[in-house]
């Protein structure tokens, strides 16, 4: 069927048809467009929030802080103690070995590393 040969009743749904997907396109577009700068409003309040609070501590070193002292007294006595090292500070391990035979049988970094390392970050 050619476009000259469609009667009027066809050409009107089909006109009807397209309008309404495009207004129901344009109306979810800007929604989400609304969406997106609401959550960036919000990320922005939350973070002019958070440095705001942080502007308001009077002494910013944690070895100042009074808890932390305090912290120390009761439970680990001193700096780089037993405790201390046990509860606060992270764990390293060598995975140095892993990682070569990793490299080894071509599975470090990811077979797929080459495809992402040419874009940039998406979120800049």
């Amino acid at each position: 069927m050619s476009v000259i040969a469609t009667t009027r009743r066809i050409f009107l749904k089909g006109a009807c048809i397209l309008a309404g997907g495009l207004l129901l396109g344009v109306r979810m577009t800007t929604k989400a467009c609304a969406a997106i700068l609401d959550i960036k409003d919000c990320m922005k309040s939350r973070i002019t929030s958070v440095y705001a609070a942080d502007d308001k501590f009077l002494k910013k070193a944690s070895q100042d802080n009074i808890q932390v002292q305090q912290m120390y007294k009761l439970y680990y006595q001193k700096p780089l103690s037993e405790p201390a090292e046990e509860d606060l500070h992270t764990k390293w391990f060598d995975r140095s070995k892993s990682i070569a035979q990793l490299k080894a049988k071509g599975l470090y970094p990811n077979p797929r590393f080459a495809m992402f390392s040419k874009t940039p970050y998406p979120y800049e």
